[in-house]
């Protein structure tokens, strides 16, 4: 039969319910001194609401809540700023591509996606006014080649009548020296030379400013088909292609890049102000992350980051700080960081370019680094309210669990007899007054020895990756629980609350 003033337990499933059970009856005295009602061997159990500091669990309760003890001890600790962060386009390395003249889309060459080259063509626009500028081009280039050529014959030309008036001046030179001739056709050879001369030289120049005012023009027309667009080679061949000069507008890409921005359809007519593509650089991204102003003054140029995104779990990306805004944001008081990272393949994704703008992550910064005498893993530390503490593990005592009371069935029942209890009914009466359940209840008692955990308050110091150092409360050598403190926790929280009694 149960007593009265027993609570009911409910096992739970689950290693850790199964341990709150367990736990409650191993700290309860077997019989031993079992006279009115008291409890030998609990000098830390108090009236319900006392605090519980230790905790007792066997070998097979230990092992079914996944205990694990590492030592404290020496250790690097590395600061770190954790900050959220988010990928961004690498906004030096991008080009919006619009046209340099109105026109009606003709054909388009490329897709979004698409990677393309610096110079390749991206659209077809059927363009007026560059068939017009082209067709000045051309027409201001044939009008110098035809005063090219009018020089060169007018030279000719020119040339020759002075060759005659030479000829006859020589003539009538010759005839005067002999005396043969009068004096008045040597003087008419010689003004007809020189008229021949000056005839020839000023239609020379005239010709040649002429001449220069039409490269002039050419070169003015030439500027504005370079201003629209078109190369030297397009020039070049400018006369032999027809689809320019009926304003075929070639709209070329001005670096290599992705397309990732396409607002463009056949036919559709675009103008100046239309931003048809946007191409970008992906072989170098920008991860961008948000510091608040109060850890603003650890943040610095050429500091050491790692870059983890939710997309690629398990994967560090290391890169450093270049650049830290100069501006704070006036509604979230966080200030924009800035770590330029390449964007290389990620083994498990065949994908080029795997860092894509708005990929969400986190980035560590790495703000310090220092030696810590006592240092111990994150997962130990405990924080319960204002309290934060670990569970260091004492060693075994066999003779401390058998003074507690925790033996096996002959044992208890050995010590009832010493105690005076000489059948069976005085037993259950003694366990009545000393608030336990009758014998068979005591089938959940291990006999087994005891591993006991104090519950000890710590200063927390430095926090690294996963390691945290302790200023206060441990000292080297320490064991401290790294795994299954939620057990223990509760355990000890059973004993706070009266539930049971926890060593």
């Amino acid at each position: 039969m149960k007593h009265p003033n027993r609570a009911s337990i409910v096992l739970i499933p689950g290693s850790a319910a199964i341990l709150l059970v367990t736990l409650a009856l191993a700290g309860c005295d077997g019989g031993g001194g079992g006279g009115g009602g008291g409890h030998d061997g609990h000098d830390d159990h108090g009236p319900p609401g006392a605090s519980s500091n230790e905790v007792a669990l066997t070998g097979e309760q230990a092992k079914s809540a996944g205990l694990r003890v590492q030592v404290a001890g020496p250790a690097k600790i590395t600061e770190r700023l954790r900050l959220t962060a988010v990928v961004h386009e690498n906004l030096d390395t991008q080009a919006h591509v619009t046209p340099k003249v109105p026109g009606l889309v003709r054909s388009i060459r490329k897709q979004l996606g698409d990677h393309v080259e610096a110079n390749e063509i991206l659209c077809e626009l059927e363009s007026t006014e560059l068939g017009q500028a082209a067709s000045a081009y051309m027409e201001a280039r044939a009008s110098l080649q035809a005063a090219r050529r009018i020089l060169e014959q007018e030279t000719v030309l020119l040339e020759r009548g002075v060759q005659v008036a030479q000829t006859i001046f020589n003539r009538e030179k010759e005839l005067k020296d002999k005396e043969i001739s009068t004096l008045r056709p040597y003087y008419e050879a010689e003004k007809e030379l020189g008229q021949a001369r000056l005839t020839r030289d000023s239609r020379v120049l005239a010709l040649g400013g002429e001449i220069t005012q039409r490269e002039i023009r050419l070169h003015t027309a030439e500027e504005r088909l370079r201003i629209l667009g078109l190369s030297a080679e397009d020039l070049q061949g400018l006369d032999k292609d027809e689809e320019h000069g009926h304003g075929r507008y070639l709209l070329r890409a001005p670096r290599a890049g992705v397309i990732v921005a396409r607002d463009l359809t056949e036919n559709e007519f675009v103008d100046t102000s239309s931003k048809l593509f946007l191409i970008q650089d992906l072989t170098r991204v920008w991860v961008v992350a948000s510091v608040f102003e109060g850890d603003l003054r650890r943040v610095e140029r050429g500091q050491a980051a790692e870059v983890r995104l939710e997309a690629f779990p398990g994967v560090t990306l290391k890169g450093k700080v270049t650049f830290i805004n100069y501006r704070v944001d006036p509604t979230s008081r966080a200030c924009e960081v800035r770590i330029e990272l390449p964007n290389d393949p990620i083994p498990g994704w065949k994908e080029p370019f795997p860092l894509r703008p708005g990929l969400f992550g986190t980035v560590d910064l790495i703000v310090a680094e220092h030696a810590a005498e006592v240092a111990v893993p994150e997962k130990a530390i405990v924080h319960e309210g204002e309290l934060t503490y670990v569970f260091v593990a004492l060693d075994g005592q066999k003779d401390g669990d058998k003074k507690s009371g925790h033996d096996d069935h002959d044992d208890h029942k050995e010590g009832s007899e010493k105690s005076g209890h000489d059948d069976h009914d005085d037993h259950k009466e003694d366990s009545e007054k000393s608030g336990h359940d009758d014998h068979d209840d005591h089938d959940d008692h291990d006999a087994g020895p005891k591993q006991r955990f104090v519950r000890r308050e710590v200063e927390i110091g430095a926090r690294g990756a996963d390691r945290v150092e302790i200023k206060r409360g441990l000292k080297a050598g320490d064991r401290v629980v790294v795994e299954g403190t939620f057990t223990l926790k509760s355990a000890a929280r059973q004993g706070e609350l009266g539930g049971g009694h926890s060593h």
